[in-house]
Parts: C-alpha cells; structure tokens; sequence
C-alpha cells in the first residue's frame, strides 16, 4: 500500500447486517498491524482499556492490539482521542472503530478522529469506521470515505444520510434484507451488492 493511498471505508447497518463480521473477514486477510476499538466486545483475544497496553503493542512490528474503552462517556472520549493520535504516532497499520456513534456525532469529530480521517494516508492508515445510525455520526468522516459499504437500515434518517452520501439509492438501501448490502466505490463510483454468507 502506498502511504499516499487513502483507505477510509464507512461499513453500515442495523444490527445483525454482518458489519463485524465483514470487516472481521477482511482485516483477518494481510493485515500484520491492526488496532481495534472495541466498545461493544465484538473481537475475540485479548483486549486491553490500558493506553500503556496500547502503546506498547503499537511499537511492535506485527500486532494485534483489541482496546475496549470504559462505559463512562467522558473517560471514553479521551481514550479515543488518544488511541487515534496513537495510531497516527505509529503510522502503517489498521484502525477498526467500531460504532462511531459513541464517539462522533455528526457535527463534531474528536480532533484525533478528524485528523485520521484528514491525514491518516500520509501515515499509511487502512480505516474502517463501522455504526449502526450513520445520521448520528460525523457526516466529515463520510464525506471523505473512499467506499461506504451499508446493509439494512432501521431508521428513515439512517437511509437519508446514507442515500445522501452515495449520491442516491434510497429505494436500494430501503429494499435490502437482512446480509444484502450494497457498496460504493467513492473514487470510481461503482456500485456493487451481494449477500454476506456464513
């Protein structure tokens, strides 16, 4: 991967729309330095909610480091600030953020976030940001997505936001079942669909 290369994937969808287990499928393939933040416990291993945990794993070659911030809004916030600016110190690796919702809203994105999102391709940063309500997170980290992939949305103002992203498509996002998604290529705009199997 080129460090010039941007890699900002948005996956989206109710739950149960196989957004883990897509992205679980995908960084499992060539990805030596990965950093996960795990609010919801939905990867297996070791997990940490220590930053010295965190930092330590980041100086190694190969990693696999599982962050699971505290419940508390405030502690939780900072932490995640930290882990992006640790991940933007390190450079080279996976960041998997699971539901941004905790952690962006859609007029404001922590300064670490913003700045992975900004700037994370001159480090050589892959991002995957993953929600269940894309209208309740930062619409910038959207707006600089190089593919946003959704499955089945729950919410009206979910498939707003999402149709409005992918420059339409609603009645596609609105008829999808349960594992049907749909992807958009940001830079090429191909769309492509299918159904995650098991």
């Amino acid at each position: 991967m080129s460090a010039n290369k941007a890699c900002i994937v948005a996956v989206l969808g109710a739950s149960g729309s196989g957004k883990s287990t897509y992205v679980k499928r995908t960084v499992a393939k060539g990805h030596a330095r990965l950093l996960i933040w795990d609010p919801l416990a939905e990867y297996d291993g070791q997990a940490t909610d220590r930053a010295g945990d965190a930092l330590a794993a980041l100086r190694q070659a190969k990693f696999r480091c599982v962050f699971r911030p505290s419940p508390d809004p405030a502690v939780r916030a900072q932490q995640f600030d930290f882990v992006c600016r640790a991940a933007l110190s390190a450079g080279r690796l996976t960041l998997v953020v699971e539901e941004l919702r905790f952690v962006t809203t859609p007029s404001r994105a922590p300064l670490g976030w913003a700045q992975v999102c900004l700037t994370g391709r001159h480090k050589g940063l892959k991002v995957y940001g993953l929600s269940q309500r894309p209208a309740s997170i930062d619409k910038d980290f959207l707006g600089n997505c190089t593919a946003i992939r959704t499955g089945r949305l729950a919410y009206p103002e979910d498939v707003k936001a999402v149709s409005k992203a992918l420059g339409g498509h609603a009645a596609e996002i609105q008829a999808l079942k349960p594992l049907q998604w749909l992807e958009k290529d940001m830079t090429t705009g191909r769309m492509t669909s299918g159904v995650l199997t098991f």
